[in-house]
């Protein structure tokens, strides 16, 4: 039997532009913007420097672009260090399974677009349908817990992102690619059997993080695009790599599947709606406790100065070591710390890549404040399974105790800043283009050199109105836009 993987593969490839409705069309053009504002703001990263240095030696035939340089590589080479940078500062979008689908769909996606001479329309239409697929197969496995009687009874042994990101690519790359529906199954059970490692546990465990933390996204996305070249070539792989007792779910560590999780209302109930952004360059699990802070902030116009002590109230998840780093040696560290992303959102840091440069890092300022931070559990997601709705949790919940002027001052927020699901969190179009403006080097207020300031708005309009453009208007306005940010660095 191979239903499920055909349905699934049939969906990828059959799938046009207009069948998406307007609303997927905007959030897609959304998703693009600020996944290429996090690419770009990772660019003078040590990570960011090394996929660049990658793709400078392992060369390759001039197809697609790579992000914040003037060279061209392969499709498979420019997707990992495209992918790999949207994701080092951890400020990419978050879908509610704990996965960041924008990196390696969008940049799996736009490589091949570039091979392939696609239109606007196609790369929209790929993203959206990709990201579907790595969505649903998240959702299809479930979370990395056992749940009972609406109960967390256990973790799994094996788990993590990796898996879920990779399907994204994989059917983004599928469908970009222009694969018939025997083709993409092809493709679904070559890229399948090459995923990632589940390493979520121990990501959880070590304090001291490798710079691909928990799933290197530029693999991700290059599995993707290599899994649709094959097919294209006539490879074959498993046709039903997604059914049967021994299918993908039960070989990637999960304890069980829900198959009406990763069907139900295909083609119907888009899941790029439900994907979150994050206001701040840091894990989602501390957006929570960042949501109260900043309200408290706010509300009563506390200066850092004047507090004494917060106690972060964190959900299970955000518990660990990492989390309550109150020192944190590095950018990967510093991103898992609530201490860091407290006192960087307390003094007034432009949340992007400034959060980690060495000017905050040793502030003494920022690691006096990090000092006054501690981390207790909330009391109100301490069952995280309450939370939790087909596969994915929509809301749990993390607050903040706030000691200054010699009071307590508390908040607690169900949904984080940059959640869909709320009219009070969600991200509005003006927001996407302000953080993306933080990413590319303006200031908060979209302040900056001139030429930045034009070549980050026409980047912006170009991908709004890319249901109507050819990919080459976004690649020239990309390239207009990485030698504005670095003209001693990029060549025209």
């Amino acid at each position: 039997m191979t239903s499920l993987t055909q349905t699934l593969a049939d969906f990828t490839v059959g799938t046009h532009f207009d069948d998406l409705p307007d609303s997927v069309v905007h959030e897609t053009q959304r998703l693009l913007l600020d996944t290429i504002g996090c690419a770009l703001g990772a660019v003078d990263t040590p990570s960011g420097k090394i996929a660049l240095d990658y793709v400078s030696t392992i060369g390759g035939a001039p197809h697609a672009s790579v992000i914040g340089s003037a060279q061209r590589s392969s499709a498979t080479a420019a997707a990992y260090a495209n992918a790999r940078l949207a994701n080092v500062l951890d400020a990419d979008d978050t879908f509610p399974t704990s996965t960041h689908f924008g990196n390696a769909t969008v940049f799996s996606a736009l490589a091949l677009a570039e091979m392939d001479k696609r239109s606007g329309r196609d790369l929209l239409c790929a993203i959206a349908v990709g990201f579907d697929v790595g969505a649903r197969i998240g959702s299809w496995m479930g979370a990395p817990m056992q749940i009972e009687n609406g109960k967390v009874i256990g973790w799994n042994e094996l788990g993590g992102p990796a898996a879920t990101i990779t399907w994204a690519a994989i059917g983004a790359s599928a469908h970009i690619a222009r694969l018939d529906g025997k083709a993409a199954n092809h493709a679904f059970g070559i890229g399948g059997s090459n995923s990632p490692q589940p390493t979520l546990r121990k990501w959880a465990e070590s304090v001291e993080q490798p710079m691909y933390k928990y799933a290197d996204a530029g693999w991700c996305a290059e599995i993707g695009v290599s899994s649709a070249l094959l097919a294209r070539l006539g490879s074959t792989g498993f046709k039903d790599i997604l059914d049967g007792e021994n299918a993908f779910w039960k070989f990637y560590g999960s304890p069980g599947h829900d198959d009406q999780a990763l069907l139900a209302g295909l083609g119907d109930d888009w899941q790029i709606l439900n994907t979150t952004y994050k206001p701040w360059p840091c894990c989602r699990w501390i957006h929570h406790p960042l949501t109260a802070f900043a309200q408290l902030l706010a509300r009563h116009a506390l200066h850092p100065d004047e507090i004494t002590r917060v106690v972060v109230r964190a959900n299970p998840f955000a518990l660990t070591p990492i989390f309550r780093e109150q020192a944190p040696q590095d950018l990967l560290s510093a991103e898992f710390s609530h201490a860091h992303a407290l006192a960087a959102l307390a003094h007034d840091v432009p949340p992007g890549p400034r959060w980690y440069e060495a000017a905050t890092m040793n502030d003494p300022r920022i690691a006096a404040f990090r000092q006054r931070v501690s981390v207790e559990p909330e009391p109100s997601s301490s069952n995280i399974a309450e939370w939790m709705t087909g596969g994915q949790w929509r809301g749990v919940p993390g607050g903040v105790d706030i000691h200054a002027r010699g009071t307590v001052f508390s908040a607690t927020a169900d949904h984080a800043t940059g959640d869909p699901w709320t009219s009070a969190t969600h991200f509005s179009d003006e927001q996407i283009r302000r953080k993306f403006g933080v990413m590319v080097g303006l200031d908060a207020d979209g302040d900056g050199p001139d030429e930045l300031r034009r070549a980050a708005q026409q980047m912006a309009d170009v991908v709004m109105s890319l249901d109507g453009l050819p990919v080459e208007r976004l690649t020239d306005s990309l390239a207009a836009l990485s030698r504005a940010m670095r003209p001693e660095r990029v060549e025209a």
